[in-house]
């Protein structure tokens, strides 16, 4: 098992390329408070360094205040080798007394700004404070220590104190898990006209259980297109629970809604053609008659839109090319069905009923367990690692048309990485697309170094099913066994190896995922550890691209000369004879040290 250290350095070092000007960025000690904050409370890196306070701090090296929840976070790190070890005096003063102390006499100077918010919240009920350590190694987390934690956290709990050690294990699972973000509030009024009918589901009647109210209701589009246009300006993600996000204009269904939209003889139908939106809330009014508009209304809290999100982001930007004085004479007429249902975030029920709704109301596009498998966070990260490294992975069906709009010239992309691509030989990148990684397909390069060929080629449909072998190896290599610095240039060698194949005008084109195994095998050992190293010059990467792409060719000819009938699709299809590969492997040496 990798040490989760590695992975930090590797971070340290891009932050030092990324921010060179960034005073203490140099320091792993200063540069681990920049990684806590960027990582795991996902605080934007223009404003990281306002919160740190390091050095001189008084018990604190950086904080977080999450002002919705009146949730204040008070960290400390330590960037300790496993010899380094923590004392119950350290706990008792410098993690969980000085600070605090400072700050409940309005002494604490090295940050105003955090003395500030102490001051003005610390009376208030929801108020709440979290001390939180992290430590680089395994070691400090001592029952003693435990225990010292275990009884602050009892002492103070009437204060809303609490406080956590997280050790380095910790801090490896905390990254594969969503970042502690603050929650931003949203709230909105649905509409009707007045005469029509709210359909609200008695739960009791129905013996309902899991979602504790449910209205269906025939709304105005432009209802629709103003809470998007609200929450878009309060900076609310409508979308946050969504599977897919919004695919673009260009799509068939997409163009179909937006033409709907647009036409004034038909956008009074638009409800007959279209099946309709699915929110889930987390508290929602009673609806009453509002004498304002003569509408029937009713408010929702923190909704999502969890099922419709192509329908609703069509219509705003549909409406939104529209002259905005005459919407609401326009679209007078055209509705929208909306189906809310109140499930509250702290019912534990909520990950399966979520999961339920969108698999059973999708209809316009599948959506099916690759796409739940896919969004976890442990692919999330390393698509945010891609993307500073200059690749982009597409974990969602909506990545392309994200992308594709952030990145409109390849020049951004190729500033993060020409270099690297120089290096293997990779050049014709021209065009953001070029740019796209299929997350399956980096899984099975992934498959192909850590099993087989064969395995990468026949089980790719596995990859991305949840808990199946395939995919329960793929996410330990990515946890355990390497860096994201080892799989983007591994996935640089795979497609290196794909250009060569399509470059090749040779009857029998080399296998991309045998090249891979090949290199692992002979190469690395299997260790994944020796991924950047066997591959840290050009030399060495067309030498290796050169000798297994030679070695596939020996091992297919000397296959079929062992399998007569049976062509190359039938080799692919069969488990790798390793015996024979090692054979053909001699052949190969014996022949290039002839050349």
């Amino acid at each position: 098992m990798r040490d989760f250290k590695e992975q930090l350095l590797e971070d340290f070092q891009d932050y030092r390329e990324r921010f060179p000007n960034i005073q203490n960025i140099e320091k792993d000690e200063w540069a681990f408070n920049f990684w806590i904050l960027d990582n795991l409370f996902s605080i934007d890196e223009d404003i990281i360094e306002d919160n740190i306070v390091d050095y001189n701090d008084k018990g604190i090296d950086c904080f977080v205040w999450h002002e919705e929840e009146q949730d204040l976070y008070l960290i400390q790190n330590k960037f300790y080798s496993d010899e380094t070890k923590l004392t119950v005096d350290y706990i008792n003063n410098d993690f969980l007394t000085r600070a605090i102390g400072a700050l409940e006499k309005g002494t604490y100077t090295r940050s105003k700004t955090l003395q500030d918010i102490f001051t003005k919240y610390s009376g208030n009920e929801d108020f709440s404070v979290h001390f939180y350590l992290y430590v680089t190694s395994n070691t400090s987390k001592t029952q003693t220590i435990i225990d010292t934690i275990a009884k602050f956290n009892e002492k103070y709990a009437s204060k809303r104190y609490d406080a956590k050690l997280f050790s380095l294990d910790d801090i490896k699972e905390s990254y594969y898990q969503e970042p502690i973000v603050s929650k931003k509030k949203f709230k909105y009024t649905i509409k009707t006209i007045n005469k029509g009918t709210i359909l609200n589901v008695d739960n009791d009647a129905y013996k309902m259980t899991l979602a504790l109210d449910a209205k269906y209701v025939l709304t105005p589009v432009t209802v629709i297109y103003k809470m998007y246009d609200e929450a878009k300006k309060a900076g609310y993600p409508l979308f946050d629970a969504n599977i897919r996000d919004y695919l673009g204009s260009n799509g068939a269904v997409n163009k179909k809604i937006m033409t709907t939209l647009k036409d004034p003889n038909d956008r009074n139908n638009f409800f007959f053609y279209n099946n309709g939106i699915t929110m889930i809330v987390n508290e929602m009014t009673k609806d009453e008659h509002s004498p304002h508009d003569n509408m029937r209304v009713f408010d929702v809290i923190d909704p999502q839109i969890v099922n419709g999100c192509q329908t609703v982001s069509t219509i705003y930007e549909t409406l939104n090319s529209l002259p905005e004085g005459t919407l609401e004479r326009d679209f007078s007429d055209s509705f929208v069905m909306v189906k809310i249902l109140k499930i509250p975030a702290s019912n534990n029920n909520l990950t399966v009923l979520y999961h339920n709704i969108v698999t059973y109301n999708n209809s316009q596009n599948s959506i099916n367990e690759k796409n739940f498998t896919a969004i976890k966070d442990v692919f999330k990260h390393i698509q945010t690692d891609f993307e500073w490294k200059g690749l982009l992975l597409c974990i969602k069906q909506s990545d392309k048309n994200s992308f594709s709009q952030k990145y409109k010239t390849v020049t951004p992309l190729l500033d993060k990485c020409c270099g690297i691509l120089e290096r293997f030989g990779l050049s014709d990148y021209k065009k953001p697309k070029d740019f796209f990684v299929d997350l399956e397909k980096f899984l099975q390069v992934i498959l192909a170094f850590d099993s087989d060929a064969y395995n990468a080629i026949q089980n790719k449909s596995k990859l991305l099913k949840d808990k199946s072998s395939q995919n329960t190896q793929v996410i330990d290599f990515i946890k355990n066994k390497a860096t994201t610095n080892d799989m983007f240039q591994l996935y640089l060698l795979y497609l290196r190896a794909e250009m060569e194949k399509k470059n090749s005008t040779d009857e029998i084109k080399p296998n991309p995922f045998y090249v891979i195994n090949s290199f692992a095998r002979y190469e690395c050992d299997g260790k994944a550890e020796m991924i950047s190293s066997k591959l840290d010059t050009q030399e060495s990467i067309s030498n290796i691209i050169k000798k297994y792409i030679l070695l596939f060719k020996w091992y297919c000819k000397n296959w079929r000369e062992n399998n007569p009938n049976k062509g190359y699709n039938d080799m692919i299809k069969t488990p790798v004879d390793y015996q024979l590969l090692d054979k053909s492997k001699e052949d190969v040496e014996r022949l290039m040290s002839m050349l």
